[in-house]
C-alpha cells in the first residue's frame, strides 16, 4: 500500500514538473550550432561510400587492428582454426599501431599468405580502418571482427549456412566476457538485430555505398539507422558466432561525461541527412527508430551543462519537425514515445527531461 502511494505520489510530481516546464525552448537554430560546435566540433564526414565488388571469396573478415598486440594473435587464432568448407579472406587493417601488433601481423601473414591481406595505414580510428577493408570488397558476406574478440568454433559456417535465399545479413548469437579462451562465459541472443557490426555477415552489395562516418563516437550508429532502412531480407539465429571481450577501458564504458559524447546529435543528424542516398524511408520504422534515439542520446549525454543538453534537444526537435512532420503524436503506438514525440515536436526541453529521468 506504501508503495503504491510513494508511485502515485512520483506521478503526481512529474506532472507538476512537466507542468513548470512547459514553456517551448527559446534556442534557434544558429545559436544551437554555435554552442554544439563550440562545445566539441562536428567532423562532418559521411556515410556514403564508394566500394569496389570483386567476389573472390565466400567471405572477407576484415579486421581491425590498433596496438593490438594483447590480442591479436588469439583473435586471428579463432579464424584460421575455423573448419569449414567455405573459403575466406581475413584482410587486417593497421591502424598506425605504435606497439609490436603490426610484427605479429606480418608473422601471420607469412605463414598464411593466401588467407591473409594486410593493409597499413596511419591512425583513422574505428571507422576509418573498417572503410579501408571495405573499400575493395572480396568475399560475397562480409564480417567485422574486432581485434580484441575472437571468432567462435563454427562460426563462419554457422553464418554462411544461412545465407541461403539471398539474405542481406545473417545475425548469430554471441558470448561475453573479460577472457575469451576459459572460465565462465555469458551467452546472449538477441530477438531483434542489434547495432553493432559485429556478430553479423553482411553481403556484400549491402556495403558497397557504405561506409562508416570518420571522426565520430558512436560510429556503428548507421548500420540501425541506415542500412536497416533499405528493404532488406534478414536472419537471426541461435548458433553462437562471436566472442565479444568486455573492455572496462572502451569508449561504450568510458564515453559518459566526456565531451565527445555530443557526437551522437550529430550522427543522428548525419544519418536522417543521407537517407536519400540510401533509397531510405522517412516512414514510420524511421520515426520510431527516432525517437528511441533521442532517449539514448540524452542518456549519453546526460552528464553535459544543461546549455549542452537543450542545445542538442533542439536540433532534435528541429530534425523531428523537418523529416517527420507527416506524423503526429497521437499515431505512435507506444504511450512513453508519444510523450517523447509531443515534447520534441513542441520543442519542450523541460517536458524531455522530466519524461527521460522518470524512464517507461
Amino acid at each position: 500500500m506504501i508503495a503504491l502511494q510513494m508511485k502515485q505520489k512520483l506521478k503526481q510530481v512529474y506532472r507538476l514538473s512537466a507542468v513548470l516546464h512547459s514553456l517551448p525552448s527559446r534556442m534557434n537554430a544558429d545559436a544551437v550550432r554555435t554552442i554544439l560546435n563550440d562545445f566539441s566540433p562536428d567532423s562532418a564526414t559521411t556515410c556514403v561510400g564508394d566500394n569496389v565488388v570483386e567476389l573472390k571469396y565466400d567471405l572477407q573478415i576484415i579486421v581491425p587492428a590498433y596496438n593490438a598486440e594483447k590480442y591479436i594473435s588469439e583473435c586471428l587464432d579463432s579464424v584460421l582454426s575455423q573448419e569449414t568448407e567455405y573459403s575466406y579472406l581475413i584482410t587486417i587493417v593497421n591502424d598506425g599501431s605504435i606497439d609490436h601488433t603490426l610484427d605479429i601481423i606480418n608473422s601471420y601473414y607469412s605463414r598464411y599468405p593466401d588467407r591473409i591481406e594486410v593493409i597499413n595505414q596511419e591512425n583513422k580510428g574505428f571507422s576509418g580502418a573498417r572503410n579501408a577493408g571495405l573499400k575493395v570488397l572480396k568475399g560475397k558476406y562480409i564480417t567485422f571482427l574486432d581485434s580484441d574478440d575472437v571468432l567462435a568454433p563454427r562460426g563462419i559456417n554457422s553464418l554462411l549456412r544461412n545465407t541461403i535465399g539471398e539474405v542481406d545479413i545473417v545475425q548469430g548469437s554471441w558470448f561475453t566476457g573479460e577472457k575469451l579462451g576459459g572460465g565462465s562465459h555469458i551467452v546472449r541472443t538477441a530477438s531483434e538485430l542489434s547495432g553493432y557490426p559485429w556478430g553479423k555477415a553482411f553481403r556484400a552489395e549491402l556495403l558497397s555505398s557504405f561506409q562508416f562516418p570518420e571522426g565520430y563516437w558512436f560510429e556503428d550508429t548507421p548500420i540501425s539507422f541506415i542500412l536497416y532502412g533499405k528493404r532488406i531480407k534478414t536472419n537471426l539465429i541461435p548458433d553462437v558466432v562471436y566472442g565479444y571481450r568486455l573492455n572496462p577501458n572502451g569508449i561504450t564504458a568510458t564515453f559518459s561525461g566526456k565531451k565527445k559524447s555530443i557526437d551522437t546529435y550529430y550522427i543522428t543528424e548525419l544519418c536522417l541527412k543521407e537517407f536519400p542516398e540510401f533509397g531510405v524511408a522517412y516512414d514510420e520504422r524511421a520515426f520510431h527508430y527516432f525517437l528511441n534515439q533521442c532517449t539514448m542520446n540524452w542518456y549519453r549525454t546526460k552528464q553535459m551543462p544543461k546549455k549542452v543538453r537543450e542545445a542538442g534537444f533542439v536540433l532534435e526537435s528541429h530534425l523531428r519537425n523537418t523529416y517527420f512532420q507527416q506524423f503526429s503524436s497521437n499515431e505512435v503506438n507506444d504511450k512513453y514515445l508519444c510523450e517523447i514525440d509531443a515534447a520534441l515536436s513542441k520543442c519542450n526541453f523541460g517536458k524531455f527531461e522530466v519524461l527521460v529521468r522518470a524512464g517507461r
